[in-house]
């Protein structure tokens, strides 16, 4: 299989810069069905549309980020945040819209507690999937809903199943997003295991990701969850948001994504 037919396979054939190196091949489970690739998208103007998706940095110090996906949930978010809460570590949620729109209230307390919140998508929507319209009318719902819940508007995406091609790549310049991908995922079937690697391979400018929404977490997730952070705190390392994660990693002067307001 050549090089390119492969990328699109794992949902990574992008017209868009990637910032960071040395990330695993290790996808999140996708639908069987294989999506649209090589799509091309051609934004209209002179202006500069520009999409970096960020697998790691190279942080100048012992910062990591953790992103929690897929809620908010009555049952899971809840649990996430006591736990964060407690090891004083702060984190990036990618939340879906319908969700979000579900549990307003666990939104602005995760947002009121100091944590990030990412754009996932009106629905956990394939970008891949759809077409361009489709693509802006669900990350545009959902900033608009975020930015109302906490008077903040997000700045970053992070597409489901880590599934994005030029459209939505397209999409996410026009709004400004920076793409959050991850070098690390803690699995609700093999959280234990992937802790234990991550305790041992991460190092600083990793993004770990996992769930407190979907068909993932579970009781042994939340148990990992608490040991991942205790021991990686332990040892030195402190949990920042994404945000400031690239903005620790940007050279001089660079900074982190350009904060935007709802769109009109």
């Amino acid at each position: 299989m050549d090089r390119r037919r492969f990328l699109a396979r794992v949902g990574l054939l992008t017209a868009g810069g990637v910032a960071g190196a040395g990330a695993g091949l290790a996808a999140e489970q996708i639908p069987a069905e294989e999506g649209p690739t090589a799509r091309t998208a051609r934004p209209a103007g002179p202006g500069s549309y520009v999409a970096t998706a960020t697998f790691r940095t190279k942080a100048p110090a012992r910062l990591i980020a953790l992103t929690i996906d897929d809620g908010p949930t009555r049952e899971w978010t809840p649990q996430v945040l006591k736990i964060l809460r407690r090891r004083g570590v702060t984190a990036t949620f990618f939340r879906v819209g319908e969700r979000a729109r579900a549990a307003p209230d666990l939104v602005a307390q995760t947002a009121d507690a100091g944590h990030e919140q990412g754009n996932h998508t009106w629905a956990h929507d394939d970008l891949t999937r759809h077409d361009e319209t489709f693509d802006r009318d669900s990350l545009e719902r959902t900033h608009e809903l975020l930015a109302k819940l906490t008077g903040r508007a997000p700045t970053l995406c992070r597409p489901p199943y880590g599934r994005i091609d030029s459209v939505g790549l397209a999409v996410c310049a026009g709004l400004r997003y920076g793409v959050t991908l991850w070098s690390h995922h803690v699995t609700g079937v093999n959280a234990q295991v992937d802790v234990g690697e991550i305790l041992q391979q991460a190092s600083p400018g990793s993004i770990v990701l996992l769930h407190d929404g979907g068909s993932e977490p579970n009781a042994t997730l939340m148990k990992q969850l608490d040991r991942l952070t205790g021991s990686m705190t332990d040892a030195g390392y402190r949990f920042v948001t994404v945000s400031e994660l690239l903005a620790a990693s940007a050279p001089a002067g660079a900074g982190g994504p350009p904060s935007r307001s709802a769109p009109a």
